[in-house]
């Protein structure tokens, strides 16, 4: 099999309820590549690939 095409979405959300719905929803049928969790540079971060292959980066700068 080859692998090709492949995408990675990486959308600066706007809120923290935002990126856990998001998160919530994609992992349920997908694949979690990194929890979600704080980060050092001072934002909620994930990376979880969809039902459909298609990799997720999210992230959610606290202000």
């Amino acid at each position: 099999m080859i692998n090709g095409n492949n995408i990675l979405f990486g959308p600066d959300l706007e809120s923290e309820e935002e990126i856990t719905k998001i998160y919530n929803d994609l992992s349920q049928d997908g694949e979690i590549q990194m929890e979600l969790q704080d980060t050092f540079w001072g934002a909620k971060h994930a990376i979880v690939k969809d039902k459909y292959g298609i990799a997720w980066e999210l992230n959610y700068t606290k202000k």
